[in-house]
């Protein structure tokens, strides 16, 4: 790696922080952004006009809790052995289709919330943090914290504008055309910048076939250890698994869905909860380029478990029906907490496993991740219809993230640090 990072070309294109950059752009456009995120501009005006609950709708996140954690950890095998353009730039057309699917619905096709969903999140699982993470993870050692937090922040940068361009075409044009131009500008940015930009380091498989067949059971293990024996061997596997499914379920069950409707529930006009969205959004940015840096100096699972503290203190706020400016330093808690979790976790997963069998292993972690997504809405949203208020599910989910932070810290020392591959 170290000859990678010493040895860049002087061409402007072939410097490897374009991979980084191509990284931020596609992450605007990916499925937390562009399917989870939008749900909340989307969920009054399609449950208005269709006479839909909001429990109906937002359960089409349960498909999605079911396609995503299928399908990440083979789109991330896949890529693994055959590369990264052959796998992710024939299904991010397959992605933008399938969010353009949702201007189809209608009273009758119930069953269509299901199938968009599940499409949406299960292709968009491919052209998520996965694809990306798996770049820049084979470029970057020494920076490896700031490259993942510079290109993460896209997520942040999607969470701000995705909601206002929809919002803006609802507004302007209906929600089906919102759908559709949601589907054409996802196509152009993660399909442009994954052929253009994002890929594997020269020599990378070559140097992956060598470490794999001169790899023994017992032996060392430079480039990281298998699948199995991370699964099997290793306790942070599942305490990440555990971690991430928590702040998968609570943390942006919270958001990416429910917190608009939160809000106009208590008075805040569309625009007006949109716009504290996109505060979560700016949060999300800054989150992720300062966490990212951080995690290349400091102690990881303490610093983590300090930065995960934040979304309960936010979920209590919300909680509260705190009047102004409680739901603002709500979004600004859950927003900056969102936007750490994607460096940690392809952070930690290097960091411990190795480059080795990044792809399946950040995949079976992140298919955890991306259940907890479909879950979490789909809870508030029964909770809702149930109880005719949110109230009771935040009071769960403050626990939920209080436990999550506190998984952190019996992580340990890094077996992959600085400098070891």
């Amino acid at each position: 790696m170290a000859s990678i990072e010493a040895g860049e070309s002087r061409t402007l294109f072939q410097n490897r922080w374009w991979v980084v950059i191509g990284s931020l752009i596609g992450m605007i456009v990916g499925p937390g952004t562009a399917v989870i995120f939008t749900v909340n501009v989307f969920m009054v005006p399609v449950t208005t006009e269709l006479g839909w609950s909001r429990g109906l709708f937002s359960s089409g996140l349960l498909a999605s809790a079911i396609t995503a954690p299928i399908l990440t950890p083979i789109f991330g095998r896949l890529m693994d052995r055959h590369g990264i353009h052959r796998i992710a730039l024939p299904v991010t057309t397959l992605y933008a289709l399938s969010l353009c699917s949702f201007a189809l619905m209608t009273p009758n096709t119930v069953w269509l919330i299901y199938v968009a969903f599940g499409c949406a999140s299960g292709f968009g699982a491919c052209v998520g943090p996965i694809v990306y993470s798996k770049a820049i993870t084979a470029w970057f050692d020494k920076d490896r914290g700031l490259a993942l937090g510079i290109a993460t922040s896209g997520v942040g940068l999607g969470t701000f504008l995705l909601p206002q361009v929809a919002q803006f075409f609802i507004s302007a044009f209906g929600w089906r055309a919102a759908y559709v131009a949601i589907g054409i500008m996802t196509w152009v940015l993660a399909f442009g910048m994954i052929a253009l930009f994002v890929r594997e380091p020269p020599g990378y498989f070559e140097r992956m076939r060598i470490a794999n067949a001169a790899a023994t059971a017992n032996g060392p293990q430079p480039l990281g250890i298998s699948a199995r024996a991370a699964i099997t061997g290793t306790r942070q596997f599942w305490l990440l698994a555990a971690i991430f499914l928590l702040e998968g379920t609570a943390n942006n069950g919270m958001l990416s869905a429910h917190f608009v409707a939160m809000l106009t529930d208590r008075g805040y006009t569309p625009q007006s909860a949109a716009a504290l969205l996109g505060v979560s959004g700016l949060a999300a940015l800054v989150a992720r380029i300062v966490v990212g840096f951080a995690l290349d100096f400091v102690r990881g699972p303490l610093f983590s478990a300090c930065v995960m503290l934040l979304p309960p203190i936010g979920a209590a706020l919300l909680w509260s029906h705190a009047g102004s400016p409680a739901p603002f330093f709500a979004a600004v808690c859950i927003g900056l907490a969102i936007g750490a979790e994607v460096d940690m976790l392809g952070f930690f997963v290097s960091r411990y496993f190795g480059r080795r069998s990044f792809g399946i292993l950040y995949g079976l972690i992140f298919a955890l991740f991306a259940m907890g997504i479909g879950i979490g809405p789909a809870i508030l949203g029964v909770g809702f219809d149930h109880f005719h208020s949110y109230d009771q599910v935040l009071a769960v989910y403050v626990g939920l993230l209080v436990l999550a932070a506190l998984l952190f810290l019996p992580l340990g020392k890094y077996n992959y640090p600085k400098g070891s591959l």
